[in-house]
């Protein structure tokens, strides 16, 4: 997240995680965000373990210096934009946030210009001949029938009558594992598929634009629903509602460096968290593993010290105004 991804259960896995992405459960303010990380690493392990070949065939033989600069430029271009690839793309454009409509065209224009100037320009990577990539499915069809049912049980769990405390850890965890096991049966986690779906030039594969729109045909209603006045969730006083409009001078220079890191490396905040153990674990000794791991790492360090920075320098940005990092 390279050929042509599956437009079956992997639509299926991304379907059922986009209803939970709506729901905000807080238990001791930000500890929600930490149990839809440990649900995301944990969904990210399950594909190492049973679709491995699909999911995380081996990072790219980048330089380390190639990765760090991406690592750093997404984490600038993720806190600007205030949201990455799902943020703007599955959860944004569905709620027609003007800043969503703005986003998500100029992160991808120059994350497919940086892959053109570096496979055919700057021949600093070896693209394939120019032609559309075939459809591949995952070698185990097992594995995305089992995620399929997973999502379902674990939607199902989210919206179960337990106390409000207990939702607080379930539902989060659940969003987490969701969005984890779909990005790997979706093939978002491969390097080589992403960067392919952007050389829209050369070896192109489309796969990627399906399982957005098909993920944004669920979110939709969804994020309709949670629009309405008299919507709550089920253990917060509100919904989170990002704003949609405003702040573009900074939105636009935000998606310009996102564009730019994610067309370097192929890898964007969600399967970067979700792939950096077993990126780590099929290195082999190569800098490929351990370049993922930093580029990752460097995402998520600039973001939160910029965030803080940005905070510490001027009033806060109010909750309407903020879009988390990993609603990606």
């Amino acid at each position: 997240m390279g050929e042509f991804a599956p437009l079956g259960p992997c639509v299926f896995v991304e379907f059922f995680g986009g209803w939970i992405l709506v729901v905000k459960c807080e238990l001791g303010n930000e500890l929600w965000k930490l149990w839809f990380l440990v649900g995301l690493f944990a969904g990210g392990f399950v594909n190492f373990l049973f679709n491995q070949p699909f999911a995380f065939p081996g990072a790219e033989p980048y330089s380390i210096s190639r990765y760090a600069v991406a690592g750093l430029v997404l984490g600038l271009g993720t806190r600007f934009q205030r949201g990455c690839t799902s943020g703007h793309g599955i959860c944004g454009l569905p709620r027609f946030s003007m800043r969503s409509l703005l986003a998500v065209p100029t992160f991808m224009l120059f994350a497919g210009l940086v892959v053109y100037m570096t496979r055919h320009v700057m021949k600093l990577d070896q693209p394939k001949m120019p032609g559309i990539a075939s459809l591949e499915w995952p070698p185990r069809l097992q594995f995305p029938a089992c995620a399929v049912a997973a999502a379902v049980v674990l939607t199902v769990l989210s919206f179960s009558p337990l106390p409000s405390s207990v939702h607080g850890v379930i539902s989060p965890l659940a969003s987490g594992t969701i969005f984890g096991l779909g990005l790997g049966v979706a093939g978002m986690t491969n390097q080589e598929k992403v960067l392919n779906f952007l050389d829209v030039a050369g070896f192109w594969d489309p796969s990627l634009m399906f399982v957005m729109g098909c993920g944004m045909m669920v979110s939709f209603p969804a994020f309709y629903l949670a629009e309405s006045d008299d919507a709550k969730p089920k253990c917060a006083e509100k919904f989170e509602k990002p704003g949609k409009t405003g702040d573009y001078g900074t939105l636009v220079v935000g998606a310009v460096l996102f564009g730019i890191g994610w067309g370097l490396v192929g890898i964007c905040p969600g399967p970067g968290l979700a792939g950096v153990v077993p990126n780590l674990v099929t290195s082999d000794g190569g800098s490929g593993g351990y370049g993922f791991a930093l580029c990752t790492l460097l995402t998520a360090v600039i973001w939160v010290a910029t965030d803080r920075g940005l905070q510490t320098a001027g009033p806060a940005p109010s909750a309407s105004d903020q879009k988390p990092l990993l609603h990606k």
